[in-house]
C-alpha cells in the first residue's frame, strides 16, 4: 500500500498548463494532506460495512475517527448515498480545457491518463483523495498466465488465448458467480492485451519479482511488483506496500508526460450539452467548484464497496449483512451514479466478491491477512453456531477464497467457527498438515499476532471443548457431538459426510483447544457497473454509446481486478484519445 506523501500538485512548469485555456482557479490546496501510512478499508459509517454485527465474536473494529482518509472533504455528503448524481449544464466559464479528463486516479485511471498522454492528448486527472492509487494501491499482484516475456523467460507454458478467455468463467461454486456476466468482447480484448500491458508497465519502470509464489508451480504465474523503495525485500508476501510498484510508476510517468493531477478534487457531476458529455465538475478542498471541459471523459472512480446505501439497494440482503469492505474508503460508486442521469445501462449490480477472512476488521493493507483471518481460512474443522459442520473445509474450487464465506453467510447468524487442537495450531503444523497456500499461508507476522489476538480474546483458547464452545458462542453439546463424529472420520481416513480430502483430516483431541469465529467475509470487489462497447464507450439502455463518455476499471460491469483494471484503463485511454485527436 502506498505510504502517503505530500499532496503533490502540478506547477506552472507542467506541460499541460502551457496552453492559454488551462487556468487554475486556485484550488490546489495542500490542506487535507494525510500524514503517515495511508489507512484503507472504508472508515466511517459507509465504510465499516457490517461491523456492528461483529459484536460477540470478539472482533476488533476500526475507530472511524482515526481511520478516516480526508481526501473527499469538499463534498463528502454525496458519497454515502445510492441516488444518481444529477448531470450539470455548461458553465459560464471553464477552469480547464483538455482533450481527455479522467475521474479517478487509481490504477485504471492512471493507466488511462498515461496511455492518452502517450498519444499526444492533453489530460487532467481528478482524484478525490490526497493521494493516487485507489484500490490498486493495496492489490499486490497482476494475475494470470498471460504469456509475458517474464513468463517465457521462466519457461512457463502459455495457454491459448481461447483457453485463457474461457478460464475467466471458472467452475464457480460461489453464488452468485461474480464473473459470469462479464461482456465477452471486453474479456477477449483485455485478455489479449494483458501480456503487452505487462511489458508496457515494465517500460514505465515496474519491476516484477521472480520469486516463487506460494502454492503455485513456478514464479511468474502472478506478476508481483517490487516496491521501488524496498527493492531488497523483493516481493514480500502480503507486504503492505508492494503495490507501490504499480501506482508510483504510473503516477510518475503521467506527470512526466504533462498530465495534470488534481488531488482532493472529487468529481461532482457530468456536464452535458444535448446528449453529449462535454466536461465534468469537481470540488476542491476549499469547496469551490472546478469545471473541466474535455472532448472525452473517462470514468474510473472505482466500485461501490464502501457505499452501504448502494450495497443495500442492489445486493442480496444476507450478503450485504455479511460483507465488510476491505478496500479504499473512496470506493463509493461515484462514476456509476454520475452516468445514471444520462440513461447509462447498469449490469451485475447485485454481484460482489466476498472472500473468507471475516474474523477481524482492521484498517490497513494487512488487515485481511491478520492471524485470526488466516485461521478461519484453514482446512481444520469448521462449524456453525449450532456446532454442526456444513461444508467441505478443503473445497476451494470456488472463486479463489470465496467458498467458505459464501457458505457462512447462509448459516444462522451469518457466522462460522474454525476449531483447532494443539497438534494443528502452530505455523509449522498449518503449513505441513493443512496444505496452506497463498492467501491461507500464515503471514510473516503470524506468531506475533497470534499471541496478541489471543490476549485480546479474538482467538479463543480452552482446556475443554464445552468451555471453548461457550467462549465462542457455539452450542456446547452440538460441538462435542460434531467433534466426536469428525474424529471418527479422521480415524477411518475417509470423510463420508462432506468428502473432505483425507490428507487434511486431522482429529481434534489434544487440549488446549483453539477457535476463532468469522462473520460473513471480506468484501473485495463489486462487479456491477456501466455497460461498455468494444471501444469502452458507456452505453445507454438501448446499447447506444453516450457521446463523449468512456469508462475504465471497476466502474465498468465486470471490470474488477488489477489485471482487468490496468489493462482496461490503458485500452480506454488509447481509444478515447484516438477518437478525439486522431
Amino acid at each position: 500500500m502506498n505510504k502517503t506523501k505530500e499532496n503533490q500538485t502540478q506547477t506552472t512548469s507542467n506541460k499541460i498548463q502551457d496552453t492559454p485555456q488551462m487556468k487554475s482557479n486556485g484550488g490546489l490546496s495542500r490542506r487535507g494532506f494525510l500524514k503517515g501510512a495511508v489507512t484503507v478499508g472504508g472508515a466511517g459509517a459507509a465504510g465499516l460495512v457490517g461491523s456492528s454485527a461483529l459484536v460477540g465474536l470478539g472482533v476488533q473494529t476500526a475507530d472511524a475517527a482515526t481511520g478516516k482518509a480526508r481526501g473527499a472533504k469538499a463534498d463528502n455528503s454525496i458519497y454515502p448515498q445510492a441516488e444518481p448524481i444529477p448531470k450539470l449544464s455548461v458553465p459560464a466559464k471553464w477552469d480547464y480545457q483538455v482533450d481527455v479528463v479522467v475521474a479517478g486516479g487509481g490504477g485504471a485511471g492512471l493507466a488511462a491518463a498515461v496511455a492518452a498522454a502517450q498519444r499526444g492528448a492533453k489530460v487532467v486527472v481528478l482524484e478525490k483523495n490526497a493521494f493516487c492509487g485507489g484500490d490498486t494501491s493495496i492489490a499486490m499482484v497482476f494475475s494470470g498466465n498471460v504469456g509475458s516475456r517474464l513468463q517465457q523467460k521462466l519457461g512457463i507454458k502459455t495457454p491459448s488465448l481461447a483457453d485463457r478467455v474461457m478460464n475467466v468463467g471458472y467452475n464457480n461454486l460461489v453464488t452468485p458467480n461474480p464473473t459470469c456476466g462479464r461482456d465477452g468482447t471486453m474479456v477477449r480484448q483485455i485478455t489479449e492485451y494483458q501480456a503487452d500491458t505487462i511489458h508496457w508497465l515494465e517500460d514505465l519502470g515496474v519491476v516484477f519479482s521472480t520469486q516463487r509464489v506460494l502454492g503455485l508451480p513456478a514464479p511468474g504465474i502472478l506478476h508481483c511488483p517490487i516496491d521501488p523503495e524496498h527493492p531488497k525485500e523483493d516481493w514480500y508476501y502480503w507486504h503492505p506496500h508492494t503495490a507501490r510498484g504499480f501506482t508510483e510508476a504510473l503516477e510518475k510517468k503521467a506527470k512526466a508526460l504533462g498530465v495534470l493531477i488534481l488531488k482532493e478534487h472529487p468529481a461532482t457531476g457530468l456536464i452535458t450539452s444535448g446528449k453529449r458529455v462535454v466536461g465534468i465538475a469537481a470540488r476542491n478542498i476549499d469547496g469551490k467548484t472546478v469545471h473541466t471541459k474535455a472532448k472525452a471523459v473517462i470514468l474510473a472512480t472505482g466500485g461501490f464497496g464502501a457505499n452501504m446505501d448502494m450495497l443495500k439497494k442492489y445486493c442480496q440482503p444476507r450478503r450485504v449483512e455479511g460483507a465488510r469492505y476491505w478496500g479504499m474508503p473512496g470506493a463509493t460508486g461515484d462514476g456509476i451514479r454520475m452516468a445514471q442521469p444520462l440513461g447509462a445501462a447498469l449490469r451485475q449490480m447485485e454481484e460482489v466478491e466476498i472472500w473468507d477472512g471475516g474474523a477481524v476488521r482492521e484498517l490497513g493493507a494487512t488487515g485481511v491477512y491478520t492471524a485470526p483471518n488466516q485461521l478461519v481460512r484453514q482446512k481444520s474443522l469448521t462449524v456453525n453456531k449450532k456446532g454442526k459442520r456444513f461444508f467441505n473445509e478443503s473445497l476451494y474450487k470456488g472463486y479463489l477464497y470465496s467458498f467458505q464465506s459464501a457458505q457462512t453467510i447462509y448459516q444462522p447468524g451469518l457466522v462460522s467457527f474454525t476449531v483447532f487442537d494443539s497438534n494443528i495450531i502452530s505455523k509449522e503444523d498449518i503449513i505441513s498438515k493443512l496444505g496452506a497456500t497463498f492467501c491461507e499461508y500464515p503471514c510473516p507476522w503470524f506468531e506475533k499476532q497470534f499471541d496478541e489476538y489471543l490476549a485480546k480474546g479474538v482467538i479463543k483458547k480452552a482446556d475443554t471443548l464445552p468451555e471453548l464452545a461457550k467462549m465462542l458462542g457455539i452450542d456446547p453439546d452440538g460441538l462435542v457431538k460434531t467433534v466426536k463424529r469428525y474424529n471418527e472420520l479422521c480415524d477411518k481416513g475417509e470423510d463420508t459426510d462432506f468428502f473432505k480430502e483425507a490428507k487434511f483430516m486431522h482429529p481434534i483431541r489434544k487440549p488446549p483447544f483453539y477457535g476463532v469465529g468469522q462473520k460473513g467475509g471480506s468484501l473485495f470487489n463489486t462487479y456491477g457497473g456501466l455497460v461498455v462497447d468494444e471501444k469502452f464507450h458507456v452505453l445507454d439502455e438501448e446499447w447506444d454509446p453516450i457521446p463523449g463518455l468512456f469508462v475504465a476499471g471497476e466502474n465498468a460491469a465486470g471490470g474488477a481486478s488489477v489485471a482487468y483494471g490496468i489493462t482496461m484503463g490503458r485500452l480506454t485511454g488509447e481509444f478515447a484519445s484516438g477518437e478525439v485527436i486522431g
